[in-house]
């Protein structure tokens, strides 16, 4: 049987390990709890020589511990500044703008944001049945762009990934997201900041490849046969250059209605500058006319006798 010594000492380690859980999650320090139990467990290995109380001992200190430790109170994540942002935003582009790292990554931003007409979605940017996501940790990596969580984009700076080292940094990077299912592009800091169409038509051809890969790798479910619905799967350069074409045709269809446009308007204004010359032009006559009747009027009696009665000829009417 224990002595009362004995249960008394294991209730002030019990009280001790509780105390220091409630103090710790006050004080925000949730470790609190274990280095009190790794106190008590160092003071039973020097001062407690009786082998059953020893293991008695570290029973109930470790027993105690995992019964009373926080489990999964992590605090309740918040919604970053992303997250909050919906179309009605004024400034949500400008938010998100905030989040890129160099000029470079903003161009790309603002010209995906026009090519797929992009708005705010739960942190994420979507439209054109595309979701573009930024800066998002996968690993030990953080990725510039996400594209359809599949398609990672990185807008590559020469300063820094021009160097042998970098290069291999970056092909080992590549490797390693590749083996996790990812299709990895990187676009050139030159190409996103003066050329940026050149770089959504590098988006759209690597990311129909990639669709067309991910369909293809479907449809090899059956003894690496395709399947009968997709045995006349277009390939993958097929639906690139339909693709292609489709935004070539696009591209034309807009441009058209553009040109048009600003010839219809050169017109109105060509015509609308026509008609108001036309219009001064017939006053000014009027007021010369007027001017010249005056003046007849003043230097002949006879013609202002014969003016008058018309005029009252005209009245009467």
């Amino acid at each position: 049987m224990l002595s009362a010594a004995v249960i008394s000492y294991q209730l002030t380690i019990v009280i001790s390990l509780i105390a220091a859980r409630f103090i710790g999650a006050a004080l925000n320090k949730p470790d609190a709890l274990f280095w009190v139990a790794l106190g008590w467990t160092v003071f039973t290995f020097v001062f407690v020589f009786v082998s059953p109380l020893l293991i008695l001992q570290l029973l109930v200190i470790w027993g105690v511990t995992a019964w009373i430790r926080p489990k999964d109170e992590e605090p309740e994540r918040r919604p970053n500044k992303l997250e909050a942002l919906t179309a009605e935003d004024d400034k949500w582009l400008h938010i998100f703008r905030s989040v890129c790292e160099s000029p470079a990554e903003e161009a790309f931003l603002d010209a995906m944001v026009s090519a797929f007409d992009l708005m705010p979605n739960e942190g994420s940017l979507s439209g054109g049945n595309l979701t573009l996501q930024m800066q998002v940790p996968v690993a030990n990596y953080r990725l510039d762009f996400l594209v359809d969580k599949g398609l990672v984009v990185e807008i590559d700076g020469a300063a820094y990934h021009s160097f042998p080292d970098a290069i291999e940094r970056d092909a080992e990077r590549d490797k390693a997201l590749v083996a996790k299912g990812f299709e990895v592009l990187r676009i050139p800091a030159k190409v996103a900041l003066y050329n940026p169409k050149e770089a959504i038509v590098r988006v759209r051809t690597a990311r129909s490849e990639w669709l067309a890969k991910k369909a293809q790798a479907r449809a090899l479910t059956n003894g690496g046969k395709f399947s009968r619905q997709h045995k006349h799967a277009l390939p993958a350069k097929a639906v690139v250059s339909i693709e292609a074409g489709l935004d070539n045709l696009t591209e034309r269809i807009t441009a058209s209605g553009q040109r048009f446009s600003e010839r219809s308007d050169q017109f109105l204004e060509s015509w609308q500058k026509r008609l108001d010359e036309s219009l001064e032009d017939a006053n000014k006559r009027a007021e010369e006319q007027n001017l010249r009747i005056q003046e007849k009027l003043d230097s002949d009696p006879e013609f202002r006798r014969i003016y008058e009665e018309v005029a009252a000829k005209w009245d009467e009417k």
